[in-house]
């Protein structure tokens, strides 16, 4: 696995056929398979398997943090349009409540 990528590959022989497998680095140490085929007849199969697979992961991941940017991003949005409502609501009533004190 080179140093700094969060997601590689590994191939691996196994009783003479070979596995590709698409790891995620959790911690320097640690790595957790995503994605395995095995059955390979060469490693040159399990290499193009696994350069292929993990092209196509990796922009299902971009997809998907773009979806959740969007949505958050929409969230906070709203939330803030809801605030900005709340605080006008409030200064409104603020200044009706300071009229009926000068009106009394």
């Amino acid at each position: 696995m080179a140093k700094g990528k969060k997601y590689d590959f590994n191939l691996v022989l196994v009783d003479g056929s070979w596995t590709a497998e698409i790891v995620r680095k959790i911690t320097s140490k640690k790595t957790v398979v995503s994605k395995s085929q095995a059955g390979f007849a060469s490693e040159e199969e399990a290499k193009i398997w696994a350069e292929t697979e993990l092209k196509g992961f990796l922009q299902n991941q971009i997809e998907r943090n773009a979806r959740r940017i969007r949505l958050v991003s929409e969230s906070v949005e709203e939330n803030a349009e809801e605030s900005a409502e709340e605080s006008d609501e409030s200064d409104e009533s603020e200044a009706s409540e300071a009229s009926e004190k000068d009106d009394a």
